[in-house]
């Protein structure tokens, strides 16, 4: 259940099970672009409307901008770029874990270093406009002070999926 609020960089919201989530606005942008010929570049970008963080979740929810030089590519949510949000969702959720606060052009607190992925797509996410990508955290393991192995899945628009571990370090 959502309370009033006024829009600002962070505020917070409360379920039915008294649990309190982190809602982050800060309005972000991810660029992706690569080629698989030369000069036939695709480009994807994400557009950030907000992250919603709680103790073992976060999800995200985005506008997206495709382009290609390809012949009969068709405007696609690109795989590769579930992956590379998957990095800032994890980050924001290891915030929350360490009670860390998160700062958007604040000084970088973790690394996280995948180890194993798997992705497993069930179509093609054709839509452009408020798009969800959600991280779970299944297991979290303390190798020393600094250095821990997650484990967790993501799912984008119930479509794009993806497991995997990662290797995250306090710095």
């Amino acid at each position: 259940m959502r309370i009033a609020y006024k829009k600002t960089d962070l505020y917070t919201l409360t379920s039915k099970k008294s649990r309190t989530n982190k809602v982050i606005y800060d309005d972000s942008i991810q660029s992706l672009k690569f080629n698989v010929l030369n000069d036939k570049h695709v480009e994807e970008k994400l557009s950030f409307s907000k992250f919603i963080v709680s103790a073992d979740t976060v999800e995200t929810y985005f506008d997206r901008d495709y382009k290609t030089d390809m012949t009969k590519s068709p405007d696609h949510f690109i795989f590769l770029s579930a992956l590379v949000n998957l990095q800032k969702m994890i980050y924001l959720l290891m915030c929350e874990r360490f009670n860390v606060p998160y700062k958007k052009n604040g000084k970088e607190r973790f690394k996280i270093w995948p180890i194993n992925v798997d992705v497993k797509m069930n179509g093609m996410i054709r839509r452009k406009k408020n798009l969800m990508q959600d991280f779970k955290i299944n297991a979290i393991e303390k190798i020393n002070n600094t250095k821990y192995h997650i484990s967790g899945e993501s799912s984008s628009d119930s479509t794009v999926y993806i497991k995997g571990t990662a290797l995250v370090y306090l710095i």
